[in-house]
């Protein structure tokens, strides 16, 4: 259950878009990379009801599982502002996107996903790519520990009591992280530099910034 997470993601989120004086109506674009089965992607649309939300991920399955999720949440709850994309961040990077609408976006976020990325590389040049003067750009994800100690000590912290596949993963995912020096290189590199990183928490940094 990611529920808590998830909505302290869109508190944090709503909070940056608060100090930068943005204003999301029907006119608004949300992006949500690596969206997943849409978990996010469906709090920001219940969140700015108003605005267009598009959810983006490479997995064929996952967005299966995405869509079939917006199916019974129309049916329920009459939400439907959001939509999904299948796409991978290699493809956004280059350009093949920009029939899509995409090169308008006021707000580009993700969570959880830039540790799962083969070549940072593609996930930064995806942002310069789509972000325009203004984006508002907000990615959280874990933040790889000091050591393997470390990182067995917040999967206890954390994971107790989850099933073993859990327990195995989330480890997997801490050792795969990057560090705030690593995440800022990534960024600085690519010329980001409007783009700052910070540590969050034990587990999570956060990158902000306005394009």
């Amino acid at each position: 259950d990611f529920s808590s997470s998830d909505a302290d993601f869109v508190t944090a989120l709503e909070l940056m878009i608060s100090c930068n004086r943005a204003k999301l109506g029907c006119q608004s674009l949300i992006v949500d990379f690596g969206c997943g089965p849409g978990n996010i992607t469906e709090r920001l649309s219940r969140q700015w009801p108003k605005a267009r939300v598009v959810g983006i991920d490479g997995s064929k399955e996952m967005l299966r599982v995405a869509k079939q999720r917006k199916e019974n949440i129309k049916i329920k709850e009459g939400l439907k502002g959001f939509s999904y994309l299948q796409s991978d961040l290699g493809s956004i990077s280059k350009r093949t996107l920009s029939n899509l609408g995409l090169n308008s976006v006021d707000v580009l976020v993700s969570n959880s996903v830039l540790h799962h990325i083969h070549d940072p590389h593609d996930f930064w040049m995806a942002n310069k790519t789509i972000g325009v003067p203004g984006t508002i750009v907000f990615h959280r994800d874990l933040r790889r520990p000091q050591s393997f100690e470390d990182a067995i000590k917040i999967q206890e912290k954390y994971q107790a009591g989850a099933p073993s596949v859990l327990n195995r993963d989330f480890l997997a995912s801490l050792k795969a992280a990057f560090t705030l020096k690593e995440v800022q290189s990534q960024l600085n590199q690519l010329g980001l530099f409007q783009l700052k990183v910070f540590e969050v928490s034990d587990r999570y940094l956060e990158v902000r910034g306005v394009f």
